[in-house]
């Protein structure tokens, strides 16, 4: 009994440093969780129109933490079309 309410609490430690993983990132260092997570989603969205849905999210989930040490500054990457992305973050396919 004590050895499965053990795996119960691991479980639930695993998934919630998961979820939090946004919070470890490179791109932590310069952009604020809400930031990053609205660049992944527009990255996701405009990427999947060009690398495929399927490997979009992976893609900018790496590509968020590269983008990030070039445009230190938020509003700049907000500039930079998806093309420039796939560019810089060629090294993510």
């Amino acid at each position: 009994m004590k050895i499965k309410m053990l795996l119960g609490v691991a479980l639930v430690a695993a998934t919630v440093f998961i979820s939090c993983s946004t919070i470890a990132r490179a791109a932590a260092k310069y952009w604020t969780n809400k930031q990053i997570k609205e660049f992944i989603s527009n990255c996701s969205q405009k990427a999947g129109k060009i690398v495929g849905e399927a490997k979009a999210d992976k893609y900018c989930d790496c590509a968020v933490d590269i983008v990030a040490e070039q445009y230190r500054n938020y509003q700049d990457a907000r500039n930079i079309n998806i093309y420039q992305i796939l560019k810089i973050a060629d090294g993510c396919r």
